[in-house]
């Protein structure tokens, strides 16, 4: 999909998912699992500032402000979803700022407690950038929590869009600071990145 098609295109929902453009963004099923693991994040690292890529429905972001997040930046390039933002952020006093932009975009020196990521790919080019945006800010870096644990010990999501990436190469494995949980008997995982689990290939306690 092309830039200006995201921007442009129209934020609808279906019986069972929200789509923009008609390309799937959220389930409707999947509502439960990600505030769970934004409460997990919370509990576990207790940030006070985020920078949040895509705003959805706002679920990640309500579970965020929930934990008392001071300050809250949420990049939302499409013009609907953003508005949509726009609206969500005038019942709260703390500090959020609300971008109209794409995360390669992105200019600042800020640093934030948590980044928390998860946007749609556009295609491999933007996706790549985006990656390269987020290499060099050695923070904490969580993606959405997802389904997918199949024994444990080890994990089923396909992480082969990072396979030209050096650093991945070195940590093929989920870092041990991700979190597992169950909701009404099904395993979810909620990745949680540090810079040190990102380079070093030698940890000793990580999930294959």
């Amino acid at each position: 999909m092309e830039q200006q098609e995201w921007i442009d295109g129209a934020f609808e929902e279906t019986d069972t998912d929200y789509t923009i453009a008609g390309m799937n963004i959220l389930y409707k099923n999947e509502k439960d699992y990600l505030k769970k693991g934004v409460e997990l994040l919370c509990k576990k690292i207790k940030p006070t500032s985020v920078l949040e890529f895509g705003f959805g429905k706002g679920w990640t972001a309500t579970e965020f402000q929930s934990y008392g997040i001071k300050r809250h930046v949420i990049l939302e390039p499409n013009k609907e979803n953003y508005q949509m933002a726009l609206d969500w952020k005038d019942k709260y006093s703390s500090d959020i700022e609300i971008l109209n932009i794409f995360s390669w975009e992105l200019e600042t020196d800020e640093k934030f407690d948590l980044v928390y990521d998860d946007c749609y790919v556009l295609n491999h080019k933007r996706h790549y950038e985006h990656i390269d945006k987020m290499l060099p800010l050695k923070q904490l870096y969580a993606e959405n929590a997802r389904q997918g644990i199949i024994e444990p010990g080890w994990f089923s999501t396909d992480f082969s869009r990072w396979k030209e990436y050096e650093w991945v190469k070195k940590w093929w494995k989920i870092s041990y600071y991700s979190m597992f949980f169950q909701i009404d008997g099904i395993s979810y995982i909620q990745p949680l990145y540090t810079s040190e689990s990102m380079i070093d290939e030698d940890e000793s306690n990580l999930y294959m």
